[in-house]
């Protein structure tokens, strides 16, 4: 571990979203799942909607384009007020705004005539907490204005409670709340479609009842990530509080004094500590720190472990009292509450990994050969492989979604080969078999292009994306945000803008010349590994050499060591007879070697 990381258990996420969602469903309440905690993650995104939010709430753009990017195509609510200079990129990209000032919807209305979209508004009502919201003697003349622009309608109202003023959900202010609704659907004659009663806190309220019939609609974000309610921070019934957990390597283990030697001032926070004398103690410091996470809002998993405080890149604890004592190099876990989670999964220096319970391929290593490729008849390549361990199989099939889909159910390695290319059927039938993929591509060229007719096989990256109408995008498989392009040599002006607009992990040849194969790999790894069921490598055999404008053998080679370490590769995609001017079938086996794991020192 080379830094702390959060582990995220999206099954934990699914099923905290299915109890608070039927638990809501029952007394006549959707749940519009929050994602904006985890940066609009859509690993996250996609375990609510599964788990029966009915739409998404995001406050940031960045974090709606993101989801966007990835498939998600359920309806996504922006929840901080919008400002003026993002209307046209939220009424883009966002189904439904929360709104409180008549100039920025004003805005908003112009923006979705010049789209010919109506923007669904949200009126926010201040009930007293004083963070958002319309003011109640001004809420009739607001709806008063807003029901005459054109391009907005209003959807509905809601309020915010507990965020700033620290008000409680009650059944006084829900009864005002749902008041203001019944005047404004009386004095204009129309049906508001939302009543929105607040967030996580106002679960406790529904719970015991005092929900008034109308309000139908809650904003769950907290309760659903750590599983407890906010008011009192009681575990929600079969709900899970470990979804989220800081993990960090133990890096110092000393038996020390509990109280520091000498005259004392203020730490590097400007703060006097306070220590208690408990004689010497072991004392252990981990590889994370204030710069990382708020540490006062960490839990350790192990009761008996002491949170001593901590500086910008070190946590000190007291695991005098852990048993069995841990060890250098041990990995701490901790819980956390809110603000710890916000504040991690927003540092850059957080690493983010997903469990997903998908096994390793290397519990079934079975590779099946599907499309011809003459290295399905090179003795020497099956030999090795079966040196390595691995069950070999050639079936003379078609490269079609179906077979590949039939193959990929048995946890078999898939390997695609022939004349023509094939990636996009390849990854048609890897969709319908993993709920999320990754993609490492070696090719001179993005394939992001849509210019050209969508039946070009050398546009199927662009397919996967979804950006051919007559075509069906694999991205909600397949994101952009774990693929990863290697290698390459020229882009178009279109392509070099997704790349940008879409999160995806590119590197030329001059990021190969500057930063080396391996650190590119420990990247591209993370990557598509992260929140995936693992990745599939599609390989241009005229990436490599090139008359020495791509990459070299070596490279080449490491770079499908570092993916053989991983155990990770659950297809490896190599379309097309190589340019033997290039390289032969003999370097090509080489390679598919190396992907699969053979080394010169290796039995």
């Amino acid at each position: 571990m080379s830094g702390p990381e959060i582990l995220i258990d999206i099954n934990k996420i699914r099923t905290n979203t299915r109890k608070i969602c039927d638990f809501c469903r029952q007394r006549g309440i959707s749940v519009c799942g929050v994602t904006k905690v985890t940066c609009g993650m859509p690993q996250v995104g996609r375990a609510m909607l599964e788990g029966g939010a009915v739409s998404l709430g995001e406050s940031r753009i960045e974090n709606i384009r993101r989801l966007r990017a990835s498939g998600i195509n359920a309806p996504i609510i922006m929840l901080r007020i919008p400002p003026l200079s993002q209307v046209d990129e939220i009424v883009s990209n966002a189904d439904i705004s929360l709104n409180s000032e008549l100039s920025v919807i004003r805005s908003l209305s112009e923006a979705a005539i010049r789209r010919g979209k109506i923007h669904k508004i949200l009126l926010m009502v201040d009930l007293g907490d004083l963070r958002e919201g319309i003011w109640p003697t001004d809420l009739m003349e607001i709806c008063r204005e807003v029901i005459e622009l054109n391009g907005v309608r209003i959807a509905g109202i809601g309020t915010n409670l507990t965020c700033f003023g620290g008000v409680l959900p009650s059944r006084k202010n829900m009864n005002e709340l749902v008041g203001y609704a019944e005047q404004i659907e009386k004095t204009f004659h129309i049906k508001l479609d939302i009543i929105s009663g607040g967030n996580s806190s106002s679960l406790p309220l529904l719970l015991e009842g005092g929900m008034p019939g109308r309000i139908n609609h809650l904003r769950i974000g907290e309760a659903i990530a750590l599983g407890r309610e906010t008011v009192r921070g009681r575990i929600w019934q079969g709900c899970s509080d470990d979804a989220f957990q800081l993990s960090a390597e133990l890096i110092e283990l000393k038996t020390k004094p509990s109280v520091p030697i000498g005259e004392t001032g203020m730490d590097a926070f400007g703060v006097k500590p306070v220590f208690s004398d408990k004689g010497n103690i072991v004392r252990a410091i981990l590889n994370v720190g204030r710069e990382d996470v708020i540490v006062d809002n960490l839990i350790p998993r192990d009761k008996n472990a002491i949170i001593l405080g901590a500086s910008s890149d070190h946590l000190l604890l007291d695991v005098t009292a852990v048993s069995p004592p841990p060890e250098l190099g041990d990995s701490i876990l901790f819980n956390m509450n809110y603000g710890a989670l916000l504040a991690a999964m927003t540092s850059n220096y957080v690493k983010k990994t997903h469990i997903t319970g998908v096994k390793s391929i290397m519990d079934n290593p079975e590779i099946v050969m599907i499309g011809g490729s003459p290295l399905s008849d090179d003795p020497s390549l099956l030999n090795h492989i079966k040196e390595l361990g691995y069950t070999y199989t050639v079936k003379d099939l078609p490269v079609t979604p179906e077979n590949i889909s039939g193959i990929g159910k048995n946890n078999q390695i898939i390997f695609v080969g022939g004349e023509l290319n094939k990636t996009y059927d390849t990854l048609k039938g890897m969709a319908q078999v993993y709920n999320q993929l990754g993609l490492i591509i070696f090719s001179p060229s993005p394939s992001l292009f849509t210019v050209e007719n969508s039946e070009n096989p050398e546009n199927y990256l662009a397919k996967t994306f979804g950006y051919f109408k007559n075509i069906d995008g694999l991205n909600f498989c397949i994101s952009p945000e774990n693929t990863v392009l290697v290698g390459l040599r020229e882009a178009e002006k279109e392509e070099i803008l997704k790349i940008r607009e879409t999160g995806i992990l590119a590197y030329t040849m001059e990021d190969v010349d500057l930063m080396g194969m391996r650190e590119i790999m420990i990247n591209a790894l993370r990557k598509a590994g992260n929140g995936t069921d693992g990745f599939v490598v599609r390989i241009s055999t005229d990436v490599v050499n090139a008359e020495g404008e791509g990459l070299t053998f070596r490279e080449a080679h490491l770079a499908m060591e570092m993916i053989a370490d991983s155990s990770q590769m659950k297809g490896l995609d190599i379309s097309g007879t190589p340019d033997r001017s290039w390289m032969n079938d003999k370097a090509l086996s080489s390679i598919v070697e190396s992907a699969f794991g053979k080394r010169i020192l290796r039995l």
